[in-house]
Order: C-alpha cells, then structure tokens, then sequence
C-alpha cells in the first residue's frame, strides 16, 4: 500500500475519533450533571473520559508525547480491570472506554508515522 494513501487518510481517521472522544464525553457529562443526587466513584467517570479526549486533541495536534500518554492511559484501563475489576474502584477506572480503546491504540501504532512524520536525529 502506498504511504501517500496512509498520508491522505491519516487527518480524518484522527479528527473522527476526536470527535467520538467529544461526543462521548460531552454525553457522560450531561448524564453526570442532569441526574446528580449524591458524589460516588462513578462521578470519576466523565472525568476520566475528559483525560482521554484532551489526550487524544495532543495526538491530534501532532505531538509524540501525547500518544505515549494515551498507551499509559490504556495500560491503567487494563491493569485496573484486570486486577480490580470485581470492585467498585475497577469497574469506574477500568471500563472508561474499554475494548473501543485498544482499538484506538492500534490506529495510533498503525498510522504513528504517517500521522507524526519521520524522526530525524542529527549527530553533531
């Protein structure tokens, strides 16, 4: 396959999920806000959603950094469901966005060069 194909593609395959990232959020905040009766572990919720997509806006504006933190962000998801998952702890932290977000990481891994270019290192 053509990496010209990869370069074309690359910019709405980012900005989609970004924007299921927003929707996503924007729909756990509402619930959180519209139905609040009293403070619980599953409040952390929207805001864990919040960190994923500000994360994922970082991948979106191009910056490494940014989808390294998303990878440690899937690896607490996974490590919280798998360790803590019959408690009330590993069912907020580790179903935010579970299994949508290993997917996520893929795309990240699959377009990382195409989407974040080449590094290059120059040996003064």
């Amino acid at each position: 396959m053509n990496l010209n194909a990869f370069k074309l593609s690359t910019p709405i395959v980012i900005i989609s999920i970004l924007l299921f990232h927003i929707a996503i959020t924007a729909h756990a905040m509402y619930s959180l806000f519209s139905d609040f009766t009293v403070w619980t572990f599953y409040m952390f919720y929207p805001m864990m959603l919040l960190i994923f997509t500000l994360v994922w806006l970082g991948i979106t504006f191009k910056k490494r950094v940014f989808a390294f933190a998303y990878f440690m962000l899937v690896f607490f998801e996974v490590a919280m469901k798998l360790f803590f998952g019959k408690y009330l702890f590993g069912e907020v932290f580790g179903e935010v966005l579970f299994p949508i977000d290993l997917l996520f990481s893929f795309v990240i891994l699959l377009l990382y060069k195409p989407h974040f270019g080449d590094r290059t290192a120059s040996i003064s």
